[in-house]
């Protein structure tokens, strides 16, 4: 009996975490992730962008929730992103050549009913600039969404007959389907500023962006149960992180923070991660690449303390992160979260010294 009890909570739980905690899909490396954050980041960082990322979360508890994705983005026509001339005009109907498109792909899995969501999203930037160090992007994503799940797999209060239970007992819900696709929209703003290093080594370079997004601007209905009008809440996110050379240092600050507002889910990332740099690609010839390591942490309200190492090197980088459980669940997660890695490709190569590569940022 104390098993059953135990199983059926379990089940319960694992329901209510997924609706109140998990609406969308999340990573807590989410600066590796710009499609899921805000469409207007889309190319605002690197001229060519491709990653993959993994996620593993809960296996000291239960069925473990597992998320998987890549994504590709590219600025269009890159050459035709230089000042044209001094003339507002011709500055600013050059600007709207400046386009940028991403396409990613996101699939996640969760919990002991395989509830299941695939997303693919085809986003798309124009930026406009202010001046030489700052500009403004607007970005609008369409994607289109598959979830499904398996009710068989659950376990439900009408399959408790008072002593024991039944799973072969009929569990008094109303399915409609357990397959359903839908489209969905995003859409949203950045303002970045930043400059590069003025000298090779002098490492007094700096990078800020603000942005704000939303997410399931038409509110899709979801199919899950019959006679039930229940709708996706729209997501509202609030992101910003910033890049501060320390000046002849080879070390870098890199702060960042991710407002989420979904429904009655609120969620806050926020941390900093500390970049260490061994050497600059070499000025002419390119035969010396770049290399750095950069270590952090990051907190997750009320949920958990997220540790994050990552290696580049020129134009490849690998990102590891663990989240280590500091909720009320650590009575059974044991401080156990999950782990989370990213492989990520950019091209040029950030580190190339270079005056004119600002006209790729």
């Amino acid at each position: 009996m104390k098993n059953y009890i135990q199983l059926f909570s379990l089940s319960v739980f694992s329901i209510l975490f997924l609706n109140a905690k998990s609406q969308d899909l999340h990573f807590s490396q989410f600066n590796e992730n710009p499609s899921l954050i805000n469409p207007a980041l889309t190319g605002a960082a690197h001229v060519i962008r491709a990653s993959a990322i993994y996620k593993d979360q809960w296996r000291s508890i239960t069925v473990p929730y597992k998320t998987f994705g890549a994504s590709f983005e590219m600025k269009f026509k890159a050459s035709a992103w230089d000042k044209v001339g001094n003339h507002e005009t011709e500055k600013y109907k050059k600007a709207f050549n400046r386009l940028a498109g991403g396409l990613s792909f996101y699939s996640d899995k969760a919990g002991d009913g395989s509830m299941g969501t695939t997303h693919v999203n085809l986003s798309l930037a124009t930026f406009i600039p202010v001046n030489k160090k700052s500009s403004i992007s607007v970005g609008l994503q369409a994607s289109v969404v598959q979830k499904k799940v398996d009710y068989t797999k659950f376990i439900w209060p009408d399959q408790y007959n008072g002593s024991t239970y039944d799973a072969s007992a009929a569990s008094g819900e109303s399915y409609t389907t357990n397959n359903f696709i839908y489209p969905d929209f995003a859409g949203g703003l950045l303002y970045t500023y930043g400059y590069n290093e003025k000298a090779i080594g002098a490492n007094n370079q700096f990078r800020f962006e603000f942005g704000v997004s939303m997410y399931h601007l038409a509110s899709p209905k979801l199919k899950y149960l019959s006679q039930t009008s229940e709708r996706l809440y729209s997501k509202q996110n609030v992101h910003a992180k910033c890049l501060v050379g320390i000046r002849n240092t080879n070390v870098s600050l890199m702060p960042s923070f991710l407002f989420s507002y979904q429904g009655a889910t609120k969620e806050m990332i926020e941390g900093i991660m500390i970049r260490h740099s061994f050497k600059d690609d070499s000025k002419y010839t390119g035969f010396i690449k770049a290399s750095t390591f950069s270590y952090g942490g990051f907190y997750r309200n009320k949920d958990a303390f997220i540790a994050v190492v990552q290696m580049e090197f020129a134009q490849y980088s690998i990102a590891f992160s663990y989240d280590i459980n500091t909720s009320k669940l650590t009575k059974v997660s044991g401080f156990r979260g999950g782990p989370e890695i990213t492989l990520r490709f950019v091209s040029p190569s950030p580190y190339l010294y270079q005056k004119s590569k600002a006209k790729f940022n």
